[in-house]
């Protein structure tokens, strides 16, 4: 259990430093208010406990598991809502505290006030609980484990946290909190709960609506940069400009301008803010990000005329296998085939280009590839065709599709021998039908 809790503790800190999100202080650096997972401030917890039983803010309460969930099942069939009945708080310390010692089972509950908590959220403004909807909750289970709620605000307490940010789901656990907070006489952090993520249908977020951790958008090929922008903008608009980076998103951010309306989830618009983001990259990033999805040993000529030729119209590199395949694979003859029948090949000058590839170097940069098309387009109409007529039939033969990248890319990312083979091959399937 502890390898497994340990094991999701470096992933989110792993996922937190992806996305550039960094921080002074935490369990893999040290700071001054540590140590900084919950489960090792055992003893603050133990002393706050001390100081709310000794007040009277606390009691420790001796029923079964079975009587709670009977009683719990009784107010729910009455139609109302489940809490504990205080039955325990009528018993007197001492009487409370001799059973303790004889080695009773005993968990501590707070002694919730009869009055309304008021969460003052720095989103949704006042968020008033009556002291009906909480009742008298846990503070220390029977087996010596301190709650989430009590020890959350203990560690608030202790750490001198002034911010809590979570979502709305946390709402209820805030007045919680606070009512702990004040019965140990404590300052209050400041609360903001924003919304939680929808799917586009209105339903809490899954894994049928796409990935949802940001460990998925990492192997998918996001760059962290996109995700971050994307983020931000779930609950918060900067005018009419949407492509942000980190450090403008810094200084921009104002938490009172986050919408509390839920937020829906839009792939589109992830995608839409990924493609931005690839624009934005300097050459050489973008031509190395390319280059980790291709297959290995792919010449450099050929990764650097792909990497040109996707960025722009990429969203994310994990589309760089399937975009590239087209082109690195040469066509298999029982899938060219069919393609080769539907396309007219009368007068198209593939003579051409075959003399002037073979005449050139073997890698081919996109502003050479881009000029023996000139030559092959000028060949082409002096034979009466048109660029429409005279590059599908070569573009084909070259990946086996209609469509793909720029035909200058194409090229540029084949050597020599292959671009010759491949056109070869499929004049020889051509002709051979023909016949």
């Amino acid at each position: 259990m502890a390898r497994s809790e340990l094991r999701h503790e470096e992933s989110i800190l792993r996922d937190l430093s992806w996305l550039g999100l960094h921080w002074d202080e935490g369990p893999d650096m040290g700071g001054p208010f540590g140590p900084y997972r919950q489960s090792e401030r055992a003893a603050g917890h133990t002393t706050a406990a001390d100081q709310l039983l000794a007040c009277g803010a606390a009691y420790h309460c001796f029923c079964s598991q079975d009587r709670l969930e009977e009683l719990r099942a009784r107010q729910m069939a009455e139609g109302r809502t489940p809490r504990y009945d205080r039955r325990c708080a009528a018993l007197s310390p001492a009487a409370a505290l001799a059973r303790v010692r004889a080695g009773e089972p005993a968990a501590l509950r707070l002694h919730v006030p009869d009055r309304e908590v008021v969460v003052d959220d720095l989103i949704r403004g006042p968020v008033v609980f009556g002291a009906e909807a909480l009742g008298d909750f846990i503070l220390v289970r029977s087996s010596g484990g301190a709650g989430y709620n009590f020890a959350a605000a203990v560690d608030d307490r202790d750490m001198r946290i002034t911010h809590v940010i979570r979502g709305d789901d946390h709402l209820t656990n805030t007045a919680r909190q606070l009512l702990v907070l004040d019965a140990l006489g404590a300052e209050p952090p400041k609360y903001a709960h924003h919304s939680l993520v929808l799917g586009p249908d209105g339903s809490k977020l899954s894994k049928r609506h796409g990935a949802t951790a940001v460990g998925d958008y990492r192997a998918l090929g996001y760059l962290p940069q996109a995700v971050d922008n994307y983020l931000a903008l779930l609950s918060w608009s900067h005018g009419e400009q949407e492509v942000l980076t980190l450090p403008a998103m810094e200084q921009e951010f104002e938490i009172e301008a986050l919408s509390a309306s839920p937020a829906i989830f839009d792939q589109p618009k992830l995608d839409w803010l990924g493609h931005q983001h690839v624009m934005l990259l300097d050459d050489e990033e973008h031509q190395r990000l390319v280059a980790e999805r291709l297959p290995p040993g792919t010449p450099p000529p050929a990764a650097a005329a792909l990497a040109a030729a996707l960025k722009p119209s990429i969203s994310y590199y994990g589309q760089v296998p399937e975009l590239t395949a087209q082109v690195l694979m040469a066509p298999a003859p029982e899938a060219l085939r069919p393609a080769l029948a539907a396309v007219s090949f009368v007068d198209v000058p593939l003579d051409v280009f075959l003399r002037l590839r073979a005449a050139g170097p073997e890698w081919l940069s996109p502003e050479a590839a881009r000029e023996l098309l000139t030559v092959y387009r000028a060949a082409a109409a002096e034979r009466g065709l048109g660029a429409r007529r005279a590059l599908p039939p070569l573009r084909l033969l070259l990946t086996g599709r209609e469509h793909g990248p720029e035909l200058h890319y194409v090229l540029a990312a084949l050597a020599r021998a292959d671009a010759l083979e491949r056109v070869r091959r499929g004049l020889d399937l051509v002709q051979g039908d023909a016949s």
